[in-house]
């Protein structure tokens, strides 16, 4: 329950790059994720569910707080759907980025005293560059240490990991590329011949997310996401990509993680359509911001 705009982001992005975005009330769905919003001077951003109601104010804080996650769907959701924006409480938006950051230049996913009391990692790196790059809100966190964060994040063989000395993951990869992106610092990605080696070796058919692992419907996104970034599409077999994502689909409807798993969810059903997309199967994909090129 705490995910709702995550899951809804996952049908209203993969609705737009199907062409079927019309068959949803943009106004009702609009309305909708605006209802997530918090209402707070310095506790800006959306929650990830209906907000509970309590007693006073300061309750309320505590107990309700806004996600940089579903912070970074609904404006993308919103700009998918066409509004301008203009609702968007911003400066309160600015401050809880400001909380979210932490002295490492990583960022929380709710608002804390440490990293302690919430998960600190390249995931939240990206959804705050994304915040920061839909709003233009870059003087509200400390861009430098935020660098240092990614740089350190990458591990020997030229991936990225969750964090500084972690093991080197597709999606922390992607992560790490659309944050340097946005920055305007992909130039400096160090060993980027290396990050782009380890990016092909994934592909088996499909992309594995880890080195040894099978592979997995998802990680035709995140790791064709990162080719896609870094000016080295053609590096992508697409064929292949494709065959092995078509025999991902369930008869049910939807794409499952393996070929013989045994049921479809909508996680990868969203990213086996943006993985077609990155084959050419469907309209062109901002692989920045996850959504599609029409909707930019």
């Amino acid at each position: 329950d705490t995910n709702r705009l995550t899951l809804l982001y996952f049908s209203i992005s993969g609705l737009d790059l199907l062409g079927k975005l019309d068959e949803i009330s943009a106004e009702a769905t609009i309305e909708y994720i605006y209802s997530f919003q918090s209402p707070f001077d310095g506790h800006g951003g959306f929650y990830g569910y209906p907000k509970v109601d309590f007693e006073s104010p300061e309750l309320d804080k505590v107990n309700n707080q806004p996600h940089i996650a579903n912070t970074y769907v609904a404006l993308v959701m919103l700009l998918i759907l066409g509004d301008d924006l203009s609702r968007v409480r911003r400066e309160a938006v600015a401050e809880s980025l400001r909380k979210w950051q932490l002295e490492d230049g990583s960022f929380c996913c709710v608002n804390c005293l440490s990293s302690l009391d919430s998960e600190s990692d390249i995931r939240f790196v990206y959804c705050a560059a994304s915040i920061c790059y839909i709003l233009d809100l870059w003087h509200a966190i400390d861009l430098e240490r935020m660098l240092q964060f990614i740089h350190g994040s990458q591990s020997y063989d030229g991936a990225f990991g969750m964090a500084p000395s972690t093991e080197s993951h597709g999606g922390c990869s992607y992560c790490a590329v659309a944050a340097l992106a946005m920055m305007g610092r992909l130039d400096q990605c160090p060993r980027r011949e290396e990050l782009l080696r380890w990016c092909a070796s994934r592909q088996v058919s499909g992309f594995q997310g880890r080195i040894e692992k099978d592979p997995d419907s998802c990680y035709s996104f995140w790791v064709g996401g990162s080719l896609q970034l870094l000016g080295a599409s053609d590096i992508l077999e697409r064929q292949s990509c494709a065959r092995f994502l078509l025999s991902c689909e369930s008869k049910m409807g939807g794409f499952q993680k393996f070929p013989e798993a045994p049921f479809p969810d909508i996680l990868h059903s969203y990213f086996s359509i943006c993985g077609l997309s990155l084959c050419g199967l469907l309209p062109p994909l901002d692989a920045m911001l996850g959504m599609s090129l029409a909707a930019r």
